[in-house]
């Protein structure tokens, strides 16, 4: 069964997976480049030529199970040691810390209430 399917730049990386046999299987652009025998957690490491012809792009694809969602096995997919597809939630990607946007809005606090009437004069025709 494909668990997921990724584009990275002019590259496609395909996941699948058995429940039945346990088989794990990596394809990157339709070539199999990783297969191996796991029940619940497999990792998968291969090294391809990078899109520049020059330097070497390093992938890791972690197979998870997890009985408590509908998708049983989840994938994670790393990139040079960066998380590219996070199924599990359990590597974020954490944005550097920006400075707070100034609200100028009153606190609800600071907010005056005013009554609502009952009903309105449109309604009454």
């Amino acid at each position: 069964m494909k668990i997921a399917s990724i584009s990275v730049g002019n590259n496609l990386i395909e996941t699948y997976n058995s429940m039945w046999t346990g088989v794990e299987t990596v394809f990157f652009n339709g070539r199999q480049v990783s297969r191996q025998f796991n029940w619940f957690v497999g990792i998968h490491e291969f090294q391809v030529l990078a899109d520049d012809g020059v330097n070497t792009d390093y992938y890791r694809v972690e197979f998870r199970s997890d009985f408590g969602s509908a998708q049983i096995v989840k994938t994670d997919i790393f990139r040079n040691g960066v998380c590219i597809l996070d199924q599990t939630g359990k590597h974020h990607r954490y944005v550097a810390s920006l400075p707070p946007v100034p609200d100028n809005r009153p606190s609800r606090w600071q907010r005056q209430r005013t009554a609502r009437p009952l009903y309105r004069e449109e309604d009454l025709v």
